[in-house]
């Protein structure tokens, strides 16, 4: 098998610790692989990497490559571009398919692998399939054929409400970032096997341009959404920021819960943009999602559509959330999430 036919993900770690985003890529990229045929290759990069390589493994790596030099201690873009694109260069054509998260990290480094390449990129992407396709337009002849094995490169457009299949076969690597909670993380199996290749990168003095004097890295406990399992999000319809009070109260009741906000709430100043929630925030993933006087905008349905039980209370008989809520109250949540957390409460056993 040849390393160009595979499909490739670049794990995404801050400081060691390997972020969700590189397990859910590798969710995807096992299903890719699958249709095709092929390995799952995954490059991590950074310094004292440990056993990120071997939890790699578990969650579906075939082979792992990694770049474990002091130079990519923090991240920079020249330093990590440089790696990435040694390690690809290694390989005698590059991978068909090279997936990275739409994080910071992301962002920033697919367009330079790109670039280079002379590829395309689909950014932000909340789905990724295998098909064929037909190109019969005749701006550019040498386009014009049956390409099969495309990567199907999906994200929403319009405003969230249509969904774009974007699509670049006639180069690999064909390129995809993919937002942080939309796919579906592979599970750990400590029974897997698979190889670990160490790389040596050569630097360039021109690679040192930018230096990182300290990195300052503050985690909330409270905050990470796309871990927690149950979500109490609030919209405009909380009337203010004292609002926010009543679900930092009955969010206390769960375990592994968060606060979530709407754009609007965001907007109005009410809570900080990092509780934000939907399109323009992030996208979530929870066993309860319990969304209180959130209208349901689209942009905020496109956050929370995986969610595996949501439960909306709203004045609103017509509110747009009711159309795709498992479960929807009508009234005043200041009435009703009171009674909630009490019927909760018996169903816990607390």
């Amino acid at each position: 098998m040849n390393n160009f036919e595979n499909v490739f993900v670049i794990a995404d770690q801050i400081q060691n610790d390997l972020r969700p985003v590189s397990m859910e890529l590798l969710g995807a990229a096992k299903e890719l692989a699958e249709k095709l045929g092929v390995k799952v290759q995954a490059l991590v990069m950074g310094h004292n990497l440990k056993d990120i390589p071997q939890i790699l493994i578990e969650r579906g790596a075939d082979e792992v490559y990694i770049v474990d030099q002091p130079e990519l201690k923090e991240y920079t873009t020249l330093t990590y571009r440089r790696a990435a694109i040694a390690v690809l260069n290694s390989f005698e054509k590059p991978p068909h398919i090279v997936l990275c998260g739409a994080t910071t990290l992301g962002r920033d480094l697919a367009p330079r692998i790109a670039a280079y390449f002379e590829t395309g990129l689909t950014a932000d992407c909340t789905e990724l399939d295998i098909g064929e396709y037909t190109h019969k337009g005749k701006a550019d002849p040498s386009k014009i054929g049956t390409f099969k094995n495309c990567l199907y490169a999906i994200r929403p457009s319009f405003g969230e409400s249509l969904k774009a299949r974007i699509l670049g076969p006639w180069k690999n690597p064909q390129m995809a970032t993919a937002r942080a909670g939309a796919m579906i993380p592979s599970r750990v199996n400590t029974k897997r096997s698979g190889e670990i290749i160490p790389m040596k990168v050569e630097f360039d003095k021109s690679d040192f341009r930018v230096k990182v004097i300290e990195t300052i890295r503050e985690v909330s406990k409270d905050l990470d959404l796309v871990k927690a399992k149950v979500i109490v999000s609030g919209g405009f319809g909380l009337g203010g920021e004292e609002g926010f009070n009543l679900l930092k109260d009955f969010s206390t009741i769960f375990n592994d819960s968060a606060i979530g906000a709407s754009r609007k709430a965001v907007d109005s100043g009410w809570i900080p943009y990092a509780h934000q929630v939907g399109q323009t925030g992030k996208t979530v993933r929870p066993v309860v999602y319990i969304a209180l006087g959130i209208s349901g905008a689209i942009q905020h349905r496109v956050g929370i559509s995986n969610s595996e039980t949501i439960i909306a209370v709203n004045k609103d008989e017509n509110a747009p959330i009711f159309q795709f809520a498992h479960y929807g109250i009508v009234g005043d949540l200041y009435e009703v999430v009171p009674l909630l957390k009490e019927q909760f409460k018996k169903v816990m056993g607390n």
